[in-house]
């Protein structure tokens, strides 16, 4: 993924969280100001998946409605 590549697809994280009604304005706040440094230099989702964790926050669901990811492990 190229660095274009990756600003392209925390942009389009960003907004999917920002129109999610399943967040608290809170959940939203905290993914939008900590997102970049959560994905990976190829769009690796583990750290972003594990910092929602750490809150109590089961995020797979989300990124799978979202077609973000295409299973739920």
């Amino acid at each position: 993924m190229s660095r274009q590549e990756k600003v392209i697809f925390i942009e389009k994280l960003r907004c999917a969280v920002q129109s999610y009604r399943g967040f608290t304005q809170t959940e939203k706040c905290y993914a939008h100001k900590h997102l970049p440094d959560w994905i990976g230099a190829k769009g690796e989702l583990d750290m972003f998946i594990k910092k929602f964790s750490e809150q109590s926050i089961d995020i797979q669901p989300f990124l799978f409605e979202k077609r973000i990811i295409k299973n739920v492990a």
